[in-house]
């Protein structure tokens, strides 16, 4: 027999209850019928229908637009230690998919994708790299430390509470810190078979961009014995993708941050690749282009992979035309037949908007086929989330 637990309440205004039934994660300020002021930032809250009943569970934050994240649909379960661990639990399950031998670095908790609003938490070997970006995650701090350390056998924790959209929630912007266990500057890992070195603590995001994996590994079909530019190369992974595909493949990667180009030339020797056969340039990679192409320098596969242009609606428009710009000038040094390899990490920016960039002027041009593949491996949620 299940057992009703009861937090503050608040109430829907009708039919708003719809959308959550339909799998959305996420309730705001104007589907309230009221602002529910006597439940404190960030605490726990128990959402009913117009009529009375209970819909779902979750935390509040009355500062953001979005009022309400939903934990759960259960009324017996609470939201607590165990709660916690049966959610990690579960990702972990999910993540045995991966073959540890050859990969070994993912993303484990994808927020809304498990359950967890607000907790990103990704997987370097054994050591597990966290970032809260909600007040109401964060203030279950220390009982998601417990319950990953209890559910992951991780030998370190590193909370990474260091981006700006925390500040949206009211929350401040932290330093690095250990908050389990040890945590060294260097982890090596591996995926799909490939080495690399990540740096948990100063690179970009939590270290590595894991969102890349597939896209990394279909580069491998494209590469082989291939001239490869690689634009934006960040620490050079689809550069060393591209490079062991063959004795015969010469990669150029061009990045502006100097250690970034010196920790790519580290997994280029990692991997046992000799980076004195390839290129590794520091340099603008939009002056680069436009050099290689008054130069006559063509590339039989062109990678772009920049970071976000626009990271909210007011910057769309001109993250646009930036988008246009490069894939335009990717094309122009791409030689007839090549491959384009072009992303966008612009959460405001849309698939049909990056298809758009290719279809105007020297961009389109001989564009006979694009894709989109799989990111990640998480359950499928709203669309919003």
């Amino acid at each position: 027999m299940s057992i009703e637990i009861h937090y503050p309440t608040a109430s829907l205004k009708p039919h708003r209850d719809e959308s959550l039934q339909s799998g959305h994660l996420w309730i705001f300020s104007g589907a309230l019928q009221q602002q529910p002021r006597w439940i404190e930032p960030g605490g726990l809250v128990d959402v009913k229908s117009a009529t009375g009943q209970f819909v779902a569970r979750g935390y509040y934050n009355p500062e953001t637009d979005i009022a309400i994240r939903i934990l759960t649909r259960d009324i017996s379960e609470a939201i607590d230690l165990d709660f916690l661990r049966g959610r990690i639990r579960s990702a972990v399950e999910l993540r045995q998919v991966f073959d540890p031998d050859k990969t070994n670095t993912y993303r484990l908790i994808n927020a809304e994708g498990d359950g967890l609003p607000g907790l990103i938490v990704d997987r370097f070997a054994e050591i597990l790299v966290v970032q809260i970006h909600t007040l109401g995650m964060d203030r279950l701090r220390p009982l998601i430390v417990e319950a990953l350390m209890d559910e992951t056998g991780a030998h370190g924790i590193l909370l990474r509470n260091d981006s700006q959209s925390r500040r949206r929630e009211g929350l401040g912007v932290e330093e690095p810190r250990v908050v389990a266990g040890g945590v060294p500057t260097r982890v090596a890992v591996r995926e799909n078979g490939v080495l690399f070195l990540i740096d948990p603590w100063e690179g970009q995001k939590t270290g590595f961009f894991l969102d890349q994996r597939d896209k990394r590994e279909a580069l491998r079909k494209y590469a082989r014995a291939k001239h490869v530019l690689n634009c934006f190369s960040y620490t050079g992974a689809f550069s060393v993708y591209a490079a062991l595909t063959s004795s015969e493949t010469r990669v150029t990667s061009v990045d502006i941050s100097e250690p970034a180009i010196e920790m790519a030339r580290e997994q280029f020797l990692l991997n046992g690749l000799d980076p004195n056969r390839h290129q590794l340039l520091i340099a603008d990679v939009f002056e680069y282009l436009e050099e290689a192409q008054r130069n006559g320098v063509s590339f039989d596969v062109v990678v772009l992979d920049p970071p976000a242009f626009a990271k909210n609606q007011g910057a769309r428009a001109q993250a646009l035309k930036a988008y246009r710009r490069l894939n335009t000038l990717g094309m122009q040094v791409l030689r007839s037949g090549g491959i384009l390899l072009t992303c966008s990490c612009s959460g405001v920016i849309g698939m049909d908007d990056v298809l758009g960039t290719l279809s105007h002027g020297d961009a389109g041009d001989g564009l006979l086929e694009s894709g989109i593949l799989p990111r990640r491996v998480v359950p499928v949620m709203g669309r919003e989330t």
